[in-house]
């Protein structure tokens, strides 16, 4: 089946994620660029919230950027920036900006990831990951927090796949407490370049959202569409836009 990238927020902190304009968004593309160019052991693939099972290849390099937009409330706009790096031996890892937002008080944040693939085969994978969420202004923010998971992933036929798996998370990553529940994920290849695809968190908390849509691959650049639909609190639900480019 072909590779799907995603992305989006596990790891932004209790509230989900992110947008400055103008400079502020040139500055955070910038600094993530040169970050992925000199640090190469830290975000990492994702559907839209669930980390996917795919993996970088050894020095492949893939940038995104997603913004998240709130109908109703047009000024609640966020933003991140992500930069992932294959590391070798089925291992990818990669960080994440944000915390930026359109309005208001922006608390900036950076995730450090590491995905590792110990198991995969043409129909079966196994996947776990680590993230580690810090606030780029020190304590006066909020405190370092991280999230472990770990999935399966079927493929029955080729084009479709099945991802099923747990989380854990400490304080202030999630929730305002330790956090745990259960994470899925369905993709399907409806044309060569097309894909549907859904992730989802259980349980209420800053990354308990179901997100369908679709992504749309354009030689070196993918474009992904969502929904995210928050778990019991319909008023959270937004527009969920991202651009990926593999380099």
């Amino acid at each position: 089946m072909a590779h799907l990238h995603g992305k989006h927020r596990a790891g932004d902190g209790v509230e989900m994620r992110y947008e400055p304009n103008g400079s502020g968004v040139s500055f955070a593309l910038l600094a993530l660029a040169v970050l992925v160019a000199a640090v190469p052991v830290s975000g990492q693939q994702t559907l839209f919230n669930v980390p996917s099972a795919d993996v970088l290849g050894p020095t492949q390099v893939y940038l995104e950027e997603d913004n998240l937009w709130r109908s109703g409330r047009p000024d609640d706009t966020f933003f991140t920036g992500r930069g992932v790096v294959g590391l070798g031996d089925h291992v990818e890892g990669g960080v994440n900006l944000g915390g930026f937002v359109a309005r208001g008080r922006t608390v900036p944040t950076g995730t450090l990831e590491l995905k590792w693939q110990p198991l995969h085969n043409s129909e079966w994978s196994l996947t776990g990951g680590v993230q580690g969420l810090f606030y780029l202004r020190g304590g006066t923010d909020g405190s370092p927090s991280a999230q472990l998971y770990a999935h399966a992933a079927w493929v029955p036929r080729d084009g479709t796949r099945i991802t099923a798996g747990a989380w854990y998370a400490t304080s202030g990553f999630a929730d305002v407490g330790v956090a745990r529940g259960a994470l899925a994920g369905f993709e399907q290849r409806i044309a060569p370049a097309l894909n549907f695809q859904a992730d989802w968190f259980s349980g209420k908390n800053g990354i308990g959202y179901f997100t369908p849509g679709f992504a749309l691959t354009l030689g070196k650049w993918v474009l992904y569409g969502g929904w995210s639909l928050k778990n019991g609190e319909p008023h959270e639900n937004a527009a969920l836009l991202e651009v990926g480019l593999n380099l």
